[in-house]
This record gives structure tokens, C-alpha cells and sequence, in this order.
């Protein structure tokens, strides 16, 4: 048995050795570094509260779209920040383990990646959207292969697939803000963008294109769009792509239908902070 200060101290060492190497890490410039991986986290969500030395996050939480969880993040002298922090404000904190520390902290309307509106005309929404009252005329219309979704919120879940959110959309007076992830079978997030670009692709699986300033294109490897997002106009966008997550199949979103497995649909409409769930 090894004695308890000798245990103590061996934690101990170990517990600074991995502050230490958090404590080289960016955690914001892309690409992440693979040692750095474990020790880099980002946090999207809403400013609760902001002080000279904290701030406090709420996320949305996984067990409801009304759920959110609060993480607090110390704020040191070398933390950056693209716009003075407020409280109410959409924000991206990225930060180190195990100490919390906030390397950069972006407020959602004062980023330079935010995605344009066009002047496109919208598209028609399946008739089921309207059947029992009409879409509101503040609300964010989402187009998805023959389906539709809308929602009058700033912060909206397009697809979440075995409970893992794989397209995420913030909407700033002045943009868009995408979020998404592709995972390989075995679980690995092999893509992950946050904020319209690129958070981590440690093997340079992806590629990343914005051919306007409304839209943004990955492809994979084998030169597949995987994601494809054109903000259509102010109140409207398009979304398709292939999204994968652990143990499912592969979700396809293409012009004319959505496909899960053996399950296709068209025409359906959905409402709220999440729209489309499998």
C-alpha cells in the first residue's frame, strides 16, 4: 500500500503537471493543437452576471429547452475580449482546465464572422406550418430539405441527433452565428465550428468555404458537403449537409428531403428552440 503523503503529493504532481500544460494552451486560435485538446473548453450561452475577476455563463442545459446551466470562468489580465462584456449579452467563452480560465470571451454581435443577410425572396414553407396559426413575422424561418421549421428566438437547436446538438444558429441583430459538429462511429468529433469557423479538425478532414457573406460550405475529405448554410434574408435560412453522431446513422439534409436511416421526411414543421429531433 503507498503511504497517504506519499499518494498526497504524487496527485499532487500530476494535478500541476496538467495545469501547467493547460496553462500553454491558446484554447482559441484555430487549429487546437492535439495536446491541447483535453485542456481546452468552449461555453456558449448568455451572460448572467460579469464582475472584474468572474463571469458567469448560462448554458442550455440537455435535459429540457427551458433548462440552463450556470458555469462561472475566471477573468485574468491576458483575457481577451472582442466587445466590452455585459450582462443579457450572447457570448463564446473559450477557456482552460482545470483552472477556469477564460482565454477569450466573444460577444455574439461583435463578431467579424457573422453571416450576412441576402435579399433572396423565401422559399415556401410546408403547409403544416401554417395549419393551426400563422408564423409569426419575427420568428427565424429554417428550410431543411422539404421541411421547415421557425422560432421568434435568438438562439435555436436545428438538429440534435441521439441528444447531441449537431447545428446550433444565434442570431444577432447585425448576423448570424453558426455552431456545429460532425463525430466519426467511433465517437471522435473529428469537426467542430463554432461562431462560422473552424474550433477544431485536427486532421485536416474538413475544408472550410464562405463564398459570399451569406453562406458558409464544409466539405469533407472526399470533397462531400457536409454542411451547407446560406442566410437567405433576414428572417430566413437554409440548411443542409450529412451530420454524424456516435452510433447513428448518418443524418442527410439535401434539397429535397431529410433522411435518417430508413426514415425520410418532407413536409414536416416544427416550432420552438429546438426544431428537428431523432
Amino acid at each position: 500500500m503507498i503511504p497517504r503523503p506519499i499518494l498526497l503529493a504524487a496527485v499532487l504532481i500530476y494535478t500541476n503537471a496538467l495545469a501547467q500544460q493547460g496553462s500553454d494552451c491558446d484554447c482559441y486560435h484555430f487549429p487546437i493543437t492535439e495536446k491541447c485538446e483535453t485542456s481546452c473548453g468552449v461555453a456558449i450561452g448568455t451572460i448572467v452576471s460579469v464582475t472584474n475577476s468572474t463571469v458567469v455563463i448560462a448554458e442550455k442545459g440537455s435535459t429540457s429547452d427551458t433548462a440552463t446551466v450556470k458555469k462561472t470562468f475566471a477573468l485574468k489580465r491576458n483575457t481577451k475580449k472582442n466587445a466590452p462584456l455585459k450582462e443579457g449579452a450572447s457570448a463564446t467563452v473559450y477557456y482552460r482546465e482545470p483552472d477556469g480560465a477564460a482565454t477569450q470571451i466573444d460577444r455574439v454581435d461583435a463578431l467579424s464572422t457573422l453571416l450576412l443577410p441576402g435579399d433572396e425572396p423565401d422559399p415556401p414553407l410546408p403547409s403544416s406550418c401554417s395549419r393551426f396559426h400563422p408564423v409569426p413575422p419575427d420568428a427565424l424561418r429554417v428550410y431543411l430539405g422539404g421541411n421547415g421549421g421557425y422560432s421568434a428566438l435568438d438562439e435555436i437547436t436545428v438538429l440534435k441527433v441521439r441528444g447531441i446538438d449537431v447545428v446550433d444558429i444565434r442570431r444577432a441583430p447585425n448576423g448570424l452565428a453558426i455552431n456545429a459538429k460532425t463525430s466519426s462511429q467511433d465517437g471522435q468529433i473529428i469537426a467542430e465550428i463554432v461562431d462560422n469557423r473552424f474550433y477544431i479538425n485536427p486532421h485536416n478532414f474538413f475544408r472550410m468555404e464562405r463564398p459570399d457573406d451569406h453562406s458558409i460550405v464544409v466539405y469533407d475529405r472526399t470533397g462531400r458537403k457536409v454542411l451547407d448554410v446560406r442566410y437567405i434574408n433576414s428572417h430566413s435560412i437554409r440548411v443542409l449537409g450529412i451530420f454524424q453522431v456516435p452510433g447513428a446513422p448518418p443524418l442527410i439534409v439535401d434539397e429535397n428531403q431529410l433522411s435518417f436511416g430508413g426514415f425520410h421526411s418532407v413536409g414536416s414543421c416544427f416550432a420552438g428552440r429546438t426544431l428537428f429531433q431523432f
